[in-house]
């Protein structure tokens, strides 16, 4: 009895959340730039395929310095491309990003001199709206 209720404790804390569209706001020009892992509805230009990688290590099994997770990649990586190519958002989003268990990370952490190699990876359609056609809505997150 005891080791169901663990195993469905675990299994409860292991959802995961995942939201199919976002808006990224611009620094520089001030313009929102959406980003959906689906397709757009509606009149667009492909502007073509770009793919990105950030390549570094995990040192001490936690600490990013190279900035190899989702986030960094997204908007360090792949969104100034979106925006060098002239496109209003980015469709069809993937994404692969290495990922290590909590107990490798600490093994890791006790092995301080032997980093982890980590990379992300993300590729998409550059796309820019036809006349008329509104981004995708950010919708609600999906469980």
């Amino acid at each position: 009895m005891r080791g169901t209720f663990g195993l469905l404790l675990l299994m409860a804390l292991a959802g995961c959340t995942s939201v199919n569209v976002a808006q990224v706001p611009s620094i520089r020009d001030r313009r929102d730039v959406f980003v959906s892992t689906g397709d757009v509805k509606g009149p667009y230009q492909s502007l073509g395929v770009v793919q990105t990688t950030r390549r570094g290590v995990l040192l001490f099994g936690f600490a990013d310095p190279a900035g190899t997770d989702l986030e960094a990649g997204l908007r360090e990586s792949l969104l100034p491309e979106v925006r060098r190519l002239g496109g209003d958002g980015i469709m069809n989003v993937r994404f692969q990003q290495t990922q290590y268990t909590v107990p490798t990370r600490i093994l890791f952490a006790l092995l301080f001199f032997i980093p982890l190699p980590s990379e992300v990876t993300l590729s998409g359609e550059v796309v820019k709206l036809g006349p008329g056609a509104a981004p995708p809505s950010a919708g609600t997150p999906s469980r």
